[in-house]
C-alpha cells in the first residue's frame, strides 16, 4: 500500500485530508501519512489529523510515499511540483468516491476531483488540475495541467481551460469556448465569449479588467 502525503496543511489541505479518506482507492491503495509544511504547528489548533512529517522543501520521499499538493496558488504549486519530482517523488490524483466520472473521462497523476463533481464523458482532466465541489464538466472538454475550477461553476460541452487557468465559484462557461493559459474567471461570471491567455475577465456577460 501506498502512503499519501499531502502538500499543505492549510484550509486546502485540510478538505484534501477529509476527500482523500473517502476517495476511490482509499484503504486499498493508500492511506494517508500525513503533511508537508514549512509550519510544524500548522495543525496545533485542530484535532483528528495525521502529523505534519516534514517541510516540503527538504523532505526526502520514502519509497512508499505518493504525493498530492493542496496548495491554492498555481505558482507556488508548479514549484512544489517541480521540486518534488527532482527528489525522485511521484503524484498520484485523488478522486471522491461520490463524484461521478463518465466514459473516457482521463484524471491526470496529481489532480483533485471533488464530492458532487459531475464530469459528464470523453473528458481530459490534465495534471495537477483541480475541481472542487458539486462543479459540472461537460462532454468532450480539455482541462489543462494545473488549471483550477472552483466550487459550483458549469462548463458546457468542449469548453478547453489551457494550462493554470482558474475558474473562480459560481461561475458558467457556454458550450465550446476557450480560456487561455494562465487566465482566470472572476467569482459568479457568465463567459460567452473565448478569453486569452494571462487575461482576467468578470460579471455578466464577463469582461476583461484593467
Amino acid at each position: 500500500m501506498k502512503h499519501l502525503v499531502i502538500i499543505g496543511a492549510g484550509g486546502y489541505g485540510r478538505e484534501m485530508f477529509a476527500a482523500a479518506r473517502e476517495a476511490v482507492g482509499f484503504g486499498t491503495d493508500f492511506d494517508v501519512k500525513g503533511f508537508l509544511d514549512a509550519r510544524a504547528d500548522a495543525l496545533s489548533s485542530f484535532s483528528g489529523y495525521p502529523p505534519v512529517v516534514g517541510d516540503p522543501e527538504t523532505y526526502v520521499p520514502q519509497p512508499d510515499d505518493v504525493f498530492i499538493t493542496a496548495l491554492g496558488d498555481t505558482a507556488a504549486r508548479r514549484k512544489c511540483v517541480a521540486s518534488m519530482e527532482s527528489r525522485g517523488g511521484g503524484f498520484i490524483s485523488v478522486v471522491h468516491r461520490l463524484a461521478t466520472v463518465g466514459p473516457n473521462v482521463t484524471v491526470g497523476e496529481g489532480s483533485f476531483i471533488a464530492p458532487g463533481v459531475t464530469l459528464t464523458a470523453d473528458i481530459s482532466v490534465g495534471r495537477h488540475a483541480a475541481v472542487f465541489h458539486n462543479s459540472s464538466v461537460g462532454h468532450d472538454s480539455v482541462l489543462g495541467d494545473f488549471s483550477h475550477v472552483y466550487a459550483q461553476c458549469s462548463l458546457g460541452g468542449g469548453v478547453i481551460l489551457g494550462d493554470g487557468a482558474r475558474i473562480f465559484p459560481g461561475s458558467v462557461v457556454v458550450p465550446r469556448r476557450m480560456i487561455g493559459e494562465n487566465a482566470t474567471v472572476g467569482a459568479g461570471s457568465a463567459v460567452f465569449l473565448n478569453v486569452p491567455a494571462g487575461k482576467t475577465v468578470q460579471g455578466n456577460p464577463a469582461s476583461p479588467l484593467e
